[in-house]
C-alpha cells in the first residue's frame, strides 16, 4: 500500500481552517488564563461584597441597596454546609461551568459552523470585560448566567412547546430578585408583542409585574424605590441634564469600544469623539431595528433589540437618578448581545479575516489584563480576605476591640472588611471618593483631612487603627502615651489605651 505524505495534507487543512484554529486557540488560551486568575484571586471585593455578607449572616439593613436572591443562595442548603468564603468561590465556579454549557447548547442549534459559534461566543465569555463579571462580581455573576439562560430560551428553542411561556415567566420573575435591572424585560416584551403578535408573552409580563409587586412588599425600601422617589436629576437644571446625557452617552460608547480594544484603552479616547460616535452608533442600531422589523426571526435582530432596549432603559434610569455609573459591570447584558450579534454577522458573511483580527484583538488585550493582574500584590480579592480571616492578625485585632469601638480605620480595608462586618471598616487615606456612580480622585489636602479624621476617631476611642505599612506619621502617633500599640507580623494595631 502506498504511503501518503501527511505533511502537505496537514498544510492544506491548516490553510483551509486557519480561522477555526485561531478561534479555538484563542478560546483555549483565555480559558487557561481565566482558570489561573480565578485560582489566584477568586471573586473581586466590590462595594457590594460586604453588604451581601451581612445579609447572608442575618443583617438585613443592606437590603436597602441590594437584592436578596444571591445571599439567599449563600445562606441555604447546600451552600450553607461549607464556610462562607468558600460558598462564594464555589458559586462562582458553578456559574462559569453552566455558562460554558449554555454556549455548547447554543452551538448545537446551528445547522453548521457549530464549532466556530462555540469558540467565538466563548471568546466573548472569557474576554476581559466578561471575565470580571461572570466569575468575580457576586450577584452580577448569577444575573449574568440568568441572562444567558433567558437569551437561550428567547432565541433558540422551540417556542411552540407547551412549557415555553411558563418557563420564561418563572425565569423572568426570578431574575427581579437577583437584580432589579431585570425590569427592563417588561418594556422589551411589550415591544416584542407588537412585533411578534404572540400574546403568550403577556404571561411573562404579568409574572414579572406580580414578582415586582411582591418584591416591593417584602423589601419596600429598595434602591430602585429610592431613586424613583428622590429623582435627584429632576431637581437640577437643563444644562445639568444635558451635561449628564453627554457624559453618559460618551461613556456608553467608550464601554462599547472596550469590547475590542479593552475598556482601559477606550477610556483614553476623548469624550467629544466618543459622544459623536455614540450618537452615530445609536442611530444605526435604531434604524436597523426599525427597517428590519419584518426579520424578527433573525437572531441578530433579536439580540440587537435586547441590547438597545436594555441600553435605553439603563441610560434613562441614569438620567433620572442623576448617576454616571456607566461601565462594563452595569452594561454587561448589552455588551454580551452586541458581541454575539457581531460574531453571528461575521460568520454569516464568511468574513474569516475580520473574525481572526477580532479574536486576536480580544485575546490580546485580555491576556495583557491577566498578565498585569498576576503581577499585582494588592488585588482586592476574596482569597486575600480569606487568608486574612484565617490569620493570627485577625485574632489579635479582635483582642483589642472593645464595646465602644465602632469602626476600624486601615490602609488595607479590602483585607479586613469581610472579617468585621459588624463594624465600619474605612480607609485611612482613600484615594477616591464614590459620588453618583463614579470614582473621583481626592486631592492631597483631602487625603490629609481624612487622615486627621482617622486620628480623631482613634483618640476619641471610637476607632482602632490597623496599618499594614505604617508611615512616619503613625509611628509617631504610636509613641503617644494615650495610645496602645502592638506590632504583629509587621502589622501595627493602634487603640486608645483607656476608653473614656
Amino acid at each position: 500500500m502506498e504511503k501518503k505524505n501527511l505533511v502537505p495534507q496537514l498544510g492544506i487543512f491548516l490553510k483551509k481552517d486557519t480561522a477555526f484554529l485561531i478561534l479555538a486557540g484563542s478560546f483555549a488560551l483565555l480559558t487557561v488564563a481565566t482558570i489561573i486568575s480565578a485560582w489566584k484571586f477568586g471573586s473581586y471585593l466590590l462595594p457590594d461584597t460586604i453588604g451581601y455578607f451581612k445579609i447572608t449572616i442575618g443583617f438585613s439593613d443592606a437590603l436597602a441597596s441590594l437584592s436578596p436572591f444571591y445571599p439567599f443562595l449563600l445562606s441555604n442548603f447546600p451552600l450553607s454546609l461549607i464556610p462562607l468564603f468558600d460558598r462564594v468561590l464555589f458559586l462562582s465556579l458553578i456559574t462559569s461551568v453552566l455558562a460554558i454549557y449554555l454556549l455548547y447548547r447554543i452551538a448545537t442549534h446551528a445547522d453548521r459552523n457549530e464549532g466556530v459559534i462555540f469558540f467565538s461566543f466563548g471568546i466573548s465569555l472569557f474576554s476581559w470585560w466578561s471575565f470580571r463579571v461572570l466569575g468575580s462580581a457576586h450577584a452580577d455573576s448569577v444575573f449574568y448566567l440568568m441572562v444567558l439562560v433567558w437569551l437561550y430560551i428567547f432565541i433558540w428553542p422551540d417556542k411552540e412547546d407547551n412549557h415555553y411561556f411558563p418557563a420564561m415567566a418563572v425565569l423572568s420573575a426570578l431574575m427581579i430578585w437577583v437584580k432589579l435591572n431585570a425590569l427592563f424585560l417588561i418594556p422589551l416584551l411589550l415591544i416584542w408583542i407588537l412585533i411578534d403578535r404572540n400574546w403568550g408573552w403577556s404571561i411573562v409580563i404579568g409574572s414579572m409585574i406580580a414578582s415586582w409587586a411582591l418584591f416591593q412588599w417584602v423589601v419596600p425600601e429598595n434602591i430602585l424605590q429610592f431613586h424613583l422617589t428622590e429623582q435627584v436629576a429632576g431637581k437640577q437644571g437643563l444644562l445639568t441634564h444635558l451635561g449628564l446625557f453627554y457624559e453618559n452617552l460618551a461613556s456608553w460608547m467608550q464601554v462599547t469600544l472596550g469590547l475590542v480594544i479593552s475598556d482601559t484603552l477606550s477610556q483614553l479616547i476623548p469624550k467629544p469623539v466618543t459622544f459623536i460616535m455614540g450618537l452615530g452608533w445609536a442611530f444605526f442600531l435604531t434604524a436597523y431595528l426599525l427597517m428590519n422589523k419584518n426579520k424578527r426571526e433573525n437572531k441578530t435582530y433579536q439580540l440587537l433589540l435586547f441590547g438597545v432596549v436594555y441600553t435605553l432603559c439603563f441610560l434613562a434610569f441614569q438620567q433620572w437618578s442623576g448617576y454616571r455609573e456607566v461601565n462594563y459591570r452595569t452594561l454587561f447584558p448589552y455588551l454580551l448581545v452586541i458581541s454575539w450579534a457581531t460574531w453571528i454577522t461575521l460568520i454569516r458573511l464568511n468574513q474569516k479575516k475580520i473574525m481572526i483580527l477580532l479574536a486576536i484583538c480580544i485575546s490580546g488585550h485580555t491576556m495583557v489584563g491577566h498578565g498585569l493582574l498576576w503581577q499585582r500584590k494588592d488585588v482586592a480579592s476574596l482569597t486575600l480576605a480569606k487568608d486574612f480571616h484565617q490569620s493570627e492578625v485577625r485574632k489579635n485585632i479582635e483582642g483589642v476591640l472593645e464595646e465602644g469601638h465602632l469602626e476600624i480605620r486601615t490602609d488595607a480595608p479590602e483585607k479586613l472588611m469581610l472579617s468585621f462586618v459588624d463594624l465600619q471598616v474605612l480607609p485611612i487615606q482613600p484615594g477616591n471618593l464614590f459620588i453618583e456612580g463614579k470614582n473621583y480622585p481626592l486631592s492631597e489636602e483631602e487625603k490629609l483631612r481624612e487622615r486627621e479624621q482617622a486620628l480623631e476617631s482613634l483618640l476619641s476611642g471610637k476607632a482602632v487603627i490597623v496599618l499594614f505599612k505604617a508611615d512616619e506619621f503613625w509611628e509617631q502617633v504610636a509613641e503617644n502615651a494615650d495610645v496602645a500599640s502592638t506590632v504583629d507580623d509587621g502589622v501595627m494595631i493602634l487603640s486608645l489605651s483607656a476608653l473614656p
